[in-house]
């Protein structure tokens, strides 16, 4: 028999008699009532019969939920956003009977992340083995949770079900990592421009001091390629600068941008928005750190269902890939003020402040302005949902409004359009 996903409520009770019940009763009833009226050999055997049907399916239901075993695996713990993971349920029959009414309740989660319980039927013949498969490529990052929660096992003639609940170790989560976008596809996209001027506040010249150069690798941002040296030697050369100089990016992830109550717009879209300011925040930060600079995160962390503003230092590339899956399975939130998170920069030390958001309103304008000022640059990355929304002119109008304020305060602005993320 092919498994099978089916519908049936969970019982909260180990032991349960089920409906079937109803129909022993009715030929207890009609044996009964024979045995009365012929009162024959024939009809004393079927009255036997059926008075022992039901222990003996009690007892078979007792074995059968003693004898099966389920393991639960999944092809990875850590994937990237698109990539397909594989989950695998087994069940095992250690037992000579068959196990026709095997059912097991399970989390999966599909392809946005929801996790509904799923109840799947998985017939198990005599020290028989079961699997039930699935595939789902995830469309957004996060820490989802799967696995197997209860077995439901019940006799031959289903009078009984027994539920059985399984350990911890039959249940496990997924990591789902933001997309690590390219340094190499377009920096200048990204940066804020107002970079130079704050190295020449810091340092008091025209760029950052050139601490060394180095054959290009892969992630090296192609405007920092030596073009001159690289002809002569005939290798690819890059120049890398100190961070010695003083010079100190912090990215400001802003998760809480919601459209949905506002523009009609599905609640997914806070997803998205939420994802798309990981990806580019990281994109900013993986690309300061290539250049040898200082980077710091003010990012809102909510782990341990504690919802606070956390600020993380990076001292290299590997200290962000190490941090990002902690990154990813943060939670989106519900709009926050502006101020708080700008409050958060240390002044004298971040002299570059990147704001990253999907969305402008003008508490974000009032605080980004206030955190303007002579000794640090202060920029915002805007990212544009607009085919996610209903309304876009209303989203565009309520930009477009914030982005003048903003540049009349000499704070820079970048868009990043969906397509730019694919």
């Amino acid at each position: 028999m092919k498994n099978k996903t089916v519908r049936f409520r969970g019982q909260k009770r180990a032991f349960k008699v089920t409906g079937f019940i109803l129909m022993w009763i009715l030929m207890f009833i009609v044996a009964i009532v024979f045995t009365q009226a012929l009162r024959n050999s024939i009809s004393y055997i079927f009255f036997i019969i059926v008075c022992a049907v039901l222990p003996i399916d009690l007892i078979y239901t007792v074995i059968a939920a003693s004898s099966v075993a389920a393991g639960f695996s999944c092809s990875a713990e850590r994937a990237e956003k698109k990539e397909s993971v594989s989950f695998t349920v087994t069940l095992s029959n250690r037992s000579v009977l068959p196990v026709p009414f095997a059912e097991a309740e399970l989390l999966l989660p599909d392809e946005k992340g929801i996790s509904p319980v799923v109840y799947v039927r998985i017939p198990l013949a005599a020290r028989g083995t079961s699997k039930f498969s699935k595939s789902v490529a995830f469309r957004y990052k996060g820490e989802y949770f799967c696995g197997v929660r209860y077995l439901y096992v019940g006799g031959l003639l289903r009078f009984f079900r027994i539920r059985i609940k399984l350990p911890e170790d039959k249940n496990g989560t997924v990591t789902v990592l933001p997309r690590r976008i390219s340094a190499e596809l377009s920096p200048e996209r990204y940066i804020n421009e107002a970079s130079v001027a704050s190295d020449a506040a810091v340092t008091g010249t025209d760029s950052a001091e050139l601490a060394e150069i180095k054959e290009y690798v892969p992630g090296d941002p192609i405007r920092n390629i030596h073009w001159k040296l690289s002809t002569k030697v005939e290798e690819l050369m890059t120049k890398h600068f100190g961070a010695e100089n003083g010079y100190s990016t912090c990215v400001i992830a802003d998760p809480g941008a919601y459209y949905a109550d506002t523009f009609g717009a599905d609640i997914e879209i806070n997803e998205y928005c939420d994802d798309a300011v990981c990806e580019i925040s990281c994109y900013i930060l993986s690309t300061a750190l290539y250049e040898g600079k200082s980077a710091a995160l003010i990012y809102y962390d909510t782990h341990g269902g504690v919802r606070r503003i956390e600020r993380k230092r990076f001292d290299g590339i590997k200290s962000l890939d190490d941090f990002v899956p902690y990154y990813a399975a943060c939670l989106p939130v519900p709009p926050l003020n502006a101020s708080a998170l700008t409050g958060y920069t240390e002044e004298g030390v971040d002299n570059d402040i990147v704001f990253v958001t999907s969305r402008l309103t003008k508490d974000t304008v009032s605080a980004l302005c206030e955190a303007q000022n002579v000794s640090r640059a202060v920029s915002v990355v805007l990212f544009e949902p607009y085919a996610m929304i209903d309304d876009p002119e209303a989203v565009k109008n309520e930009a477009e409004a914030c982005i003048r304020e903003l540049i009349s305060a000499n704070v820079n602005v970048k868009r990043v359009s969906e397509t730019e993320l694919i």
